[in-house]
């Protein structure tokens, strides 16, 4: 009997995660399904991001990400 693991997938916009990092540790706004943000984009991965904004840390899922602005 042969076991098979789970497989997880994402999928992945690599222009979009490419120019998030461009922005990295600088102050963006990010519309979200749920409204807006501004804080510091202080991390990108593969299916998110985190945004400081004051003491808190806010991790958004990119499937809930409508548009950000940032610093060219």
């Amino acid at each position: 009997m042969k076991i098979l693991s789970p497989t997880y997938t994402i999928p992945t916009e690599p222009v979009f995660l490419d120019h998030l990092l461009m922005n990295l540790e600088k102050t963006i706004i990010v519309g979200t399904t749920n409204g807006t943000l501004e804080g510091k984009l202080t991390g990108v991965a593969i299916d998110h991001i985190q945004l400081t904004v004051g003491n808190l840390n806010y991790h958004i899922r990119f499937q809930h990400i409508i548009y950000y602005t940032g610093k060219p």
